[in-house]
């Protein structure tokens, strides 16, 4: 993954900003459902989608349950995040803040399937929303602050609402642990 030169500190920029117009501390907690909300993003669950139950149930019960994370559509110009809300609580908040950093970067919303039937994606835009998605999440700020008031990642995983595995990628990537030593 090669990101753009500047990105990352444009993640680590949005990620105080968002905090700062939410009142919320550059190093605390942001709630990716108070920032849809914030961003005017209308967010759905998919076990509320009125579609047919058995393709419903297929990715919220069936074997289709790790195979549908969420998705970004657009209906009528707006953009709605649809999202798997049987997933556990930290992967729930890691695949809305993905969504949340497509909307934020401006990425067009791609039609979901080429002509030639795969998932169609653009890796770059991908690559952008695998990093900015988990900065909104846990800051470079709260990174630092889980090293220095030595939380856990099981702690830092439920105070920051997400995922042990986002809480330890980014405390890696901030370099968090260098910088506190």
């Amino acid at each position: 993954m090669v990101l753009r030169r500047g990105f990352k500190t444009e993640a680590n920029g949005w990620a105080r900003d968002l905090r700062a117009e939410l009142g919320v501390a550059p190093g605390g907690p942001l709630c990716p459902r108070t920032l849809c909300s914030h961003l005017e993003l209308p967010l759905l669950e998919l076990s509320k989608l009125e579609a047919d139950a058995m393709h419903v149930a297929f990715y919220t019960t069936g074997p289709g349950r790790k195979d549908f994370s969420a998705v970004t559509l657009q209906h009528r110009g707006k953009r709605w995040i649809v999202h798997n809300d049987a997933h556990d609580a930290g992967r729930q908040a890691s695949n809305i803040a993905h969504e949340i950093a497509h909307a934020l970067l401006g990425h067009p919303i791609e039609a979901l399937f080429g002509a030639d039937g795969k998932r169609s994606h653009n890796q770059d835009h991908e690559d952008e929303a695998n990093w900015l998605g988990p900065a909104l999440l846990i800051s470079d700020e709260a990174a630092l602050f889980i090293v220095q008031t030595r939380m856990s990642v099981g702690d830092a995983a439920e105070f920051y609402g997400a995922s042990r595995e986002v809480v330890q990628m980014r405390i890696n990537v901030s370099g968090a642990r260098k910088r506190v030593a």
